[in-house]
């Protein structure tokens, strides 16, 4: 799959037609995320779907072939995740379906206290009673350059002056000790079978 359309689909999904008109998206690539949109949250309503379930209702719904259904269903799959774990964007929407539920029974009843309740527990959970939190602006951090080279003076360490003349003195040096060491072969003599016996069973 194209990791551009992967990363368009992750990005717009619930972009305005505004964002996607200045992100200079095609009347087809909007169509497409329209759709996969209305999949996402249809998915999310029946998380107990097979994939070819979800096929089946893109093709019925959508009239497009079963390639393309598949293909949507991959790229649904990205966006939801493991659909077998109960997700945090799962929560998040059955919370939102219930406080819609909880406003049409209240305002069905003219309960004012009951609305009310069910407006203090949304604005709770979308923190809409905190300020609004203000990150670092990352767009100015500028990423560390790093350039290999082989000088020891960036790490830390002083250049030692005619390295490459100290490197073959040592090298005739040490040749030289190599050639002038004298050799002792050490041979082991056969133990005998009272002396094998001592070694292996010593005496108190």
């Amino acid at each position: 799959m194209n990791p551009e359309q992967i990363e368009r689909t992750q990005k717009f999904l619930f972009a305005s037609e505004e964002e996607m008109n200045e992100a200079n998206l095609s009347a087809n690539q909007q169509s497409r995320l329209l759709r996969l949109r209305d999949m996402y949250l249809y998915w999310l309503r029946h998380p107990a779907y097979s994939d070819k379930a979800v096929v089946a209702q893109i093709v019925h719904q959508y009239k497009v072939c079963l390639s393309v259904a598949y293909e949507d269903v991959r790229l649904l799959k990205i966006c939801l995740g493991n659909l077998g774990q109960v997700t945090r964007q799962w929560c998040q929407y059955v919370f939102m379906q219930r406080c819609e539920e909880g406003f049409a029974m209240a305002r069905a009843s003219g309960d004012a206290n009951a609305f009310a309740k069910v407006l203090s527990a949304l604005g709770k959970f979308t923190r809409l009673d905190h300020d609004e939190d203000i990150g670092p602006d990352y767009s100015q951090i500028i990423p560390q350059r790093f350039e290999l080279t082989t000088d020891p003076t960036v790490a830390g360490f002083e250049r030692i002056p005619n390295i490459d003349k100290k490197v073959r003195d040592l090298q005739l040096r040490f040749a030289k000790e190599s050639e002038e060491a004298v050799y002792v072969q050490i041979i082991d003599e056969p133990k005998s079978e009272t002396e094998e016996h001592v070694t292996l069973y010593p005496q108190n």
